[in-house]
């Protein structure tokens, strides 16, 4: 019979080896490619990649705000729909408290959106 309290490390052996087999994989992939890859140079290597097309124009184009606008506002809401997901699985185990508390989640995110509305956040046109 175990005593409260004790400690059994070797329980977590295998996931000690694991980690260990992980690390040193990683690690030895990256030094046996710097080890055992060619080193040629070839200034073709330092040409931005076009799908096979020769290249043309400069590589640094200016892109458009909206874009990038538009990405942090769908890494926003996509974080909160995680947030949303838990609650989905265990909403039959929650009381009337976790319910509100999640329709007040909702209700915020909504404002968020109609404010992104209202502020001209996700209109296209350029200025």
């Amino acid at each position: 019979m175990m005593e409260p309290g004790s400690y059994i490390p070797y329980r977590y052996l295998p996931v000690l080896i694991a980690m260990i087999f992980a690390t040193l994989f990683g690690v030895g992939g990256l030094f046996l490619n710097r080890f055992l890859a060619p080193r040629k140079f070839n200034p073709v290597k330092f040409i931005a990649y076009e799908s096979g097309n020769p290249p043309s124009g400069d590589t640094r184009e200016r892109f458009f705000i909206g874009f990038f606008l538009l990405a942090i506002l769908f890494v926003v809401f996509d974080v909160e729909v995680i947030f949303l997901y838990p609650w989905a699985v265990a909403f039959d185990l929650i009381s009337l408290e976790g319910f509100w508390v999640m329709i007040i989640f909702i209700a915020l995110i909504l404002v968020g959106y109609i404010y992104e509305i209202f502020t001209g956040a996700l209109t296209w046109h350029r200025k």
